[in-house]
């Protein structure tokens, strides 16, 4: 039987970090098959900023969750990560802003087990490349990506919004099927559904895609994610989803318009009274993902000789919107 992943890391304590935090660290239980099944993990978060901390607040930190469609907010102790948590851990998570990545993996690389699984969740692509010279070739990391919904409403304070899907894949290392069939249920058990993915890649892309309709014009335009389905943006998002096409065939990536068209559209409806992640940062006063996202097709078409002017266009208007 393959050795269960009961020790767990999650790095970053904001939406997305605490909705897996508190799924992971809650005792679950699985009727799924004959005999329940009680799922004790050892789980413990890891703050950007922990080392401020004094000893007292390491050790009676809470936090609060709101579950989805609840009203009340709950208070649950918060364990953070001290070193042996990282030596020992099965599996690390990392829910941080892109361009955060590369500095959390390099403060603890020296620390993270040879066995131990890598888990990067972050929106936009491009930081692999700078996480895979920090750690051996042989380090296990995934991608994951998520639709599920959840809203930092206060530090240490957030609502589960939305009910999603999870899908994780390998960008490097090896699992074997068993391995591979044991993580994907210890996250379903967690926060379901989990789907393990042979191409996680195209499964970034779709969402990248995504991603560089959605986020840049609502926060350019200080708009809800449903609005980017009137009309007057339709040739914005036409020019848009052109340049990605055109890249993702260079990149031998199959994508196909109609597919993109159909899924923007798709995604701006079932979020329409949501505020993008983008657009959150830019009212916040904060930095944003928009070099991993619309940045990202810029630096890609200029690598692979293919102009991307109306991704650039967007790229550059929001690293304005900051200034």
């Amino acid at each position: 039987m393959t050795k269960r992943l009961d020790n767990i890391v999650v790095v970053g304590q904001g939406a997305m970090g605490l909705l897996w935090y508190h799924h992971l660290s809650q005792d679950n239980i699985s009727s799924s098959t004959s005999a329940n099944v009680n799922i004790n993990n050892n789980v413990t978060l890891l703050a950007s900023k922990q080392d401020l901390l004094s000893p007292n607040e390491l050790k009676t930190t809470r936090y609060q969750f709101t579950p989805y469609q609840q009203d009340h907010a709950k208070n649950h102790a918060l364990i953070y990560s001290a070193q042996v948590d990282i030596t020992s851990a099965d599996i690390i998570l990392l829910c941080l802003k892109s361009f955060h990545i590369a500095s959390a993996i390099k403060k603890i690389a020296k620390d993270i087990p040879p066995h131990c699984i890598v888990i990067l969740a972050h929106n936009g692509i491009g930081t692999f490349e700078a996480v895979a010279k920090l750690l051996p070739n042989t380090q296990v990391i995934l991608a994951m990506l998520t639709t599920h919904g959840s809203l930092r409403n206060a530090p240490l304070t957030i609502t589960h919004t939305g009910l999603g899907q999870t899908d994780i894949g390998l960008l490097s290392g090896e699992l074997s099927n068993p391995q591979k069939e044991q993580l994907t249920s210890q996250l379903n058990l967690a926060l379901p559904h989990v789907c393990f993915h042979q191409d996680i890649k195209k499964k970034q892309w779709l969402k990248l895609a995504i991603n560089c309709v959605i986020n840049p014009i609502t926060a350019i335009n200080n708009i809800d994610n449903g609005e980017v389905n009137d009309k007057k943006f339709s040739k914005q998002v036409n020019l848009v989803l052109t340049e990605i096409i055109e890249l993702s065939q260079a990149e031998n990536i199959g994508l196909t318009y109609t597919d993109l068209q159909a899924m923007v559209y798709k995604v701006a409806l079932a979020t329409e009274k949501n505020c993008s992640s983008m657009r959150s940062d830019i009212l916040a006063g904060r930095s944003t993902e928009v070099d991993y996202i619309n940045g990202y097709i810029h630096r890609l078409g200029k690598k692979n000789n293919i102009a991307t002017p109306e991704n650039t266009r967007l790229w550059q208007q929001v690293l304005n919107l900051k200034r």
